[in-house]
């Protein structure tokens, strides 16, 4: 059991390398400015009474030596820390000595409490604990500290609901089993029905709440733009499949309103920058799987890196679900909420965002998620300069309503629809805007206004259409954008484009628990035009080709305590990849 760890003579780990910053939502800690004695009391320098949870940040993006060298110690990783660092829990005899971190410590208690909790007032707060305390430990860590749990049988697995006042906090948050202390909603502190989202994924499972956001970006180091694509390998059948395409595509041009991240149709869902989407049932091959109607709703692969292509970025929703539009379990506001992730984003610590880890309705961002994304792309609009100053004594004049604008998300490859649906965004223009078109003489008006969908008839061939866009003062945006829709061949070229057939047979489950160091992965292959080579990798970064393709087998895999993703990919000759994934839990 984890109790209330106490202030110690104490030595942090020396650092040994300038690593970068450790970014929490409370501060980002820097290794080299560290000094001895950072948060509330460190790391005892001797023996420890009891384990406690402990930042450890690597130098450079640690792989499977690193993961290894910890779990050889005894010391379990249980979450990535951006950047280049896990939380761990160090046992009582543990040591991290000569292990080259860049620096290393506990949270501390400031860590713990939300910027955007109020401490004046009384209110409902929501503590999460750390992956490895169970429920039990979490209800007597609230009755030592004489925290009234409100109950909420929706709850997150690793939440508890706190009735606190002032004092409270400061114990709670020096607790070693309490992780994080954000403000709850009106519908998790009225025990009305939530939906959690339990965080997208990493290499080392789940993200915690004190994280802002994981990794860069798909634009890398500061504000750029990113093009991603997008392959819809399977939909629901709970709603028509173009209405459950399209509440995915409006989610996605939401965020492309505010920030330069484009979104277009693609063809491989194993390529780079593509966003898989997938609807499946109970396990589904990633190591994660779905519980049916009434549970996990969906959940998302944060950006390569850290996450590894292909599964980076890939978007699961659970195909049980009674999925809706608009109303209930509303598909678009599940879609907005794990395209955030999609992008990087963690979770918001306010009631109301989208990225709050509670799904709820919504049609548009906040301020405060468009904020949290601008943090990684480089805003939609341009035009960020201040106003010109005026002379003094000068009224100032009205704002002018900013110009109309339209945007298109186009195909990038011929369609074979007789009838295709553009999707786009508005912005600007006074009033009510409305988005029109016509093609091949025909005309019709688009469904929305700053987020529309239009259905446009084709004809074999190129096809021009027209896109205006009308505001309440008559002033118009205009765009043409020209389409190829493919035509029959008597005997059109038929290149390879299927997957092979990918079967994993041992272990014969797709989530496994072992004692064992290692475990072997074997099972079958099949192609048209024959399997090329089998292949595996894990989310530590270890790799290496299977024995054979039509049978195949891997040499041992090596496990550290916990989880384990392991990746095994069939490729062919023409480069087509299917993928399965095992999820194992060493003891």
């Amino acid at each position: 059991m984890h109790g209330v760890w106490l202030v110690l003579p104490v030595l942090l780990y020396a650092v040994s390398f300038a690593g970068p910053a450790i970014k929490l939502k409370t501060r980002q800690i820097e290794a080299a400015a560290s000094p001895a004695g950072e948060g509330r009391g460190g790391i005892p320098a001797g023996g420890r009474r009891e384990a406690m949870h402990v930042l450890v940040q690597f130098a450079a993006p640690p792989g499977a030596a690193e993961v290894r060298a910890l779990e050889d110690r005894g010391i379990r990783v249980l979450q990535y820390v951006p950047d280049n660092a896990f939380l761990v829990l160090l046992d009582r005899d543990a040591s991290l000595d000569g292990l080259g971190l860049a620096w290393a410590g506990p949270l501390a208690y400031s860590d713990k409490i939300s910027p955007d909790w109020n401490t004046a007032a009384d209110s409902t707060a929501v503590v999460e604990f750390h992956p490895d305390i169970g429920g039990i430990e979490q209800r007597w860590i609230f009755l030592r500290n004489g925290i009234e749990a409100v109950e909420n049988p929706d709850l997150a697995p690793n939440h508890l609901l706190a009735r606190v006042r002032p004092g409270d906090l400061e114990r709670l948050s020096n607790e070693d089993g309490v992780a994080y202390i954000f403000p709850a909603s009106s519908d998790l502190s009225g025990g009305r029905p939530v939906r959690p989202c339990l965080s997208a994924l990493t290499g080392v499972g789940r993200a915690a709440q004190f994280i802002p956001v994981i990794g860069e970006g798909w634009d890398g180091p500061g504000l750029g733009e990113a093009s991603l694509k997008y392959v819809f390998s399977s939909v629901t059948n709970r709603l028509p499949a173009d209405s459950a395409k399209t509440e995915i595509l409006r989610a996605y041009t939401i965020w492309s309103k505010y920030v330069k991240v484009d979104f277009q149709p693609g063809t491989d869902p194993n390529g780079t920058h593509t966003l898989n989407i997938l609807f499946a049932s109970r396990a589904h091959g990633d190591g994660y799987p779905f519980d049916g109607p009434g549970g996990i709703l969906a959940h998302t692969f944060y950006p390569s890196p850290p996450n590894p292509e292909p599964i980076a970025g890939d978007m699961h929703f659970d195909a049980d679900e009674r999925w809706h539009i608009g109303v209930d379990v509303d598909l678009f506001s599940v879609a907005l909420h794990e395209t955030g992730h999609a992008l990087g984003l963690g979770h918001s610590d306010r009631p109301g965002d989208v990225m709050y880890p509670y799904y709820s309705i919504t049609s548009d961002l906040t301020a405060h998620d468009v904020a949290a994304v601008r943090r990684l792309y480089a805003a939609r609009d341009a035009d960020t300069s201040a106003p010109p100053p005026t002379n003094p004594g000068t009224p100032t004049p009205p704002p002018a309503s900013p110009p109309i604008a339209i945007s298109i998300t186009i195909p990038v490859a011929p369609v074979a629809q007789q009838r295709y649906t553009f999707f786009g965004t508005t912005s600007g223009g006074t009033g009510s805007v409305q988005v029109t078109w016509t093609a091949n003489g025909a005309s019709g008006t688009a469904t929305g206004s700053s987020q529309w969908t239009a259905t446009v008839p084709l004809v074999a061939g190129l096809n021009q259409i027209a896109f205006q866009a009308t505001d309440g003062n008559k002033k118009t945006a205009a765009k043409t954008v020209t389409v190829m829709r493919s035509q029959l061949q008597p005997n059109p070229p038929s290149p390879d484009t299927t997957a092979p057939s990918l079967t994993i047979t041992s272990p014969s489950s797709a989530v496994v628990a072992t004692s064992e160091k290692s475990i072997v992965l074997s099972g079958t292959a099949s192609d048209s035009v024959g399997v090329a080579a089998v292949t595996w990798t894990t989310a530590f970064g270890d790799y290496g080709t299977a024995t054979g393709t039509d049978k195949w087998q891997t040499g041992p895999v090596a496990l550290f305590t916990g989880v384990n993703t392991i990746l095994v990919q069939a490729a062919d000759a023409a480069g087509n990849k299917a993928w399965r994934t095992v999820m194992v839990t060493r003891r």
